[in-house]
């Protein structure tokens, strides 16, 4: 067997960069060469131990595009070596009940790559063909590493479904919280502000777009927002940090008739209060958004129709012996770091 390079999650807060036997396929499956790897939200919290599902020993990384360097038997009709590639990391059943009422983010087997199954932290990375998707030569690898998110914020916004002309509130401006800004000044939003303690990605939030934005230690964001609204609050929130107190200051800032989006992944024993007059007498409702069913393909083409700028949220780009870094949060002011094997 052939020995690659991989950054492997043994247990929380033990990484090591190991060598691999170069993954095998199957009659369904193709090889690919990863050349980008999106570091993600959920690779920090299973380093921490946080992430219940994950299962070690795992090579993390989810977000990644590559090329195909070997095609099984049954794939080669429609995928070719030498293709340019994303994948969508959501491996389910297809039997169960949700499965077969199309809701596959909801599967009662699901199986994650990076997360139950061995991820793209690693010079190579088997997936099954049928995740698999072709991008056009016009989206760098790097860009593509971001095809994953991108598909993620579009199914929260199907869950919102909102009218042109609405006004917003984006709690947090990380890579997942400018992506949602991204996405709602597309869909027709009149009116977006930017809760960001971060002064570089306020920064970047007012570059790609956002009508206020604020430093939620220096201002009252309630206070903002009732000043811009005349007081009605914002017809969408998206909560894009993760926690309780987030969702209770959404609570503070949403207008009657107002849509709150909960996005950002919370501790799993966090508990917010939630008055339940409120939600009756205003007609108010809160969703959840979880990963990506059947989107993968819009986000390729926002990203290659430059809709979406995804590469202005890279901020490092570093190797495989930087991984834990990252992990640790060691990383000067990063957005979106891409790990490059």
């Amino acid at each position: 067997m052939i020995a690659t390079k991989a950054a492997r999650i043994d247990a929380p807060f033990s990484l090591r960069i190991i060598d691999v036997d170069q993954p095998s396929i199957g009659p369904c499956d193709v090889l690919i060469r990863v050349e980008s790897c999106g570091v993600c939200g959920t690779d920090v919290h299973i380093y921490e131990g946080k992430a219940g599902i994950a299962r070690y020993p795992i090579i993390p990384g989810h977000e990644f595009s590559g090329r195909v360097v070997e095609v099984g038997r049954e794939a080669s009709k429609y995928i070719s070596v030498g293709d340019r590639v994303v994948a969508d990391p959501t491996i389910v059943c297809g039997r169960c009940v949700y499965c077969r009422s199309g809701r596959i983010h909801l599967c009662l087997e699901w199986t994650p790559i990076g997360v139950v199954r061995d991820g793209a932290f690693a010079e190579y990375i088997s997936v099954p063909a049928n995740q698999t998707y072709r991008i056009p030569g016009s989206i760098s690898f790097d860009e593509a590493a971001l095809v994953e998110p991108v598909s993620c914020c579009i199914h929260g916004w199907d869950r919102i479904s909102p009218k042109p002309g609405f006004t917003a509130a984006i709690i947090g401006a990380g890579p997942i919280g400018l992506i949602h800004l991204q996405l709602a000044k597309l869909l027709g939003a009149v009116l977006t502000i930017v809760s960001e303690p971060i002064e570089s990605r306020r920064k970047l939030a007012a570059e790609l777009g956002a009508d206020i934005v604020v430093d939620p230690i220096e201002e009252d964001l309630q206070e903002v927002v009732h000043r811009e609204t005349a007081g009605l609050g914002v017809d969408v929130v998206i909560e894009a940090v993760g926690g309780a107190r987030y969702l209770e200051e959404a609570l503070r800032i949403i207008g009657r008739g107002g849509r709150i989006l909960v996005f950002g992944v919370a501790p799993e024993e966090d508990k917010a209060y939630v008055n339940p007059y409120i939600l009756y007498r205003y007609e108010l409702a809160i969703l959840g958004s979880f990963i990506n069913p059947y989107s993968m393909g819009r986000a390729i083409s926002m990203i290659a129709s430059r809709s979406i700028d995804v590469d202005k949220l890279i901020t490092h780009r570093i190797t495989l012996d930087k991984v834990e870094q990252a992990l640790k949060r060691e990383l000067r002011n990063p957005i979106k770091v891409i790990v490059k094997p």
